[in-house]
């Protein structure tokens, strides 16, 4: 199961974002929520509060939040605000304001063990008690 969240319109350029993104790609959705809040950058918090609305989500689609990792995590420009700097002699320069949308793709881990699994393991518990018939 995929739960999509997004956060957009962030005042913060995509270049700053997009290294922090980075660190969190794979891991679970506890652990990206820890590392997050421990980073510091300014878009650090942003991805944390993106994290606890796709826990939330999660929650809400009966799933532990230690049992969702991260898809895919991205960041993708918006909108600019476009200004104008004064200059010398009468000119004027353009400053850009960037933007930021974040996208967050949290996926289920599904826990199934089928019976194949569970007889290799008792498998394996066997020799362990034969190799240490102390335990």
């Amino acid at each position: 199961m995929e739960i999509k969240v997004t956060s957009k319109y962030l005042r913060i350029s995509p270049r700053k974002v997009r290294p922090v993104l980075h660190g969190l790609r794979g891991l679970t959705a506890e652990e990206a929520k820890t590392t997050s809040a421990f980073t510091n950058r300014k878009a650090a918090g942003m991805i944390y509060d993106l994290i606890k609305s796709g826990i939330a989500a999660a929650k809400e689609n009966y799933l532990e939040p230690n049992d969702v990792s991260i898809k895919s995590i991205y960041c993708s420009e918006g909108p600019r605000l476009k200004r104008i700097q004064p200059w010398s002699k009468g000119q004027a320069r353009r400053i850009t304001k960037r933007m930021s949308h974040l996208t967050l793709v949290l996926e289920g881990v599904e826990k199934v063990k089928t019976d194949k699994v569970e007889k290799n393991i008792d498998k394996v518990e066997d020799i362990n008690k034969e190799e240490n018939p102390k335990s």
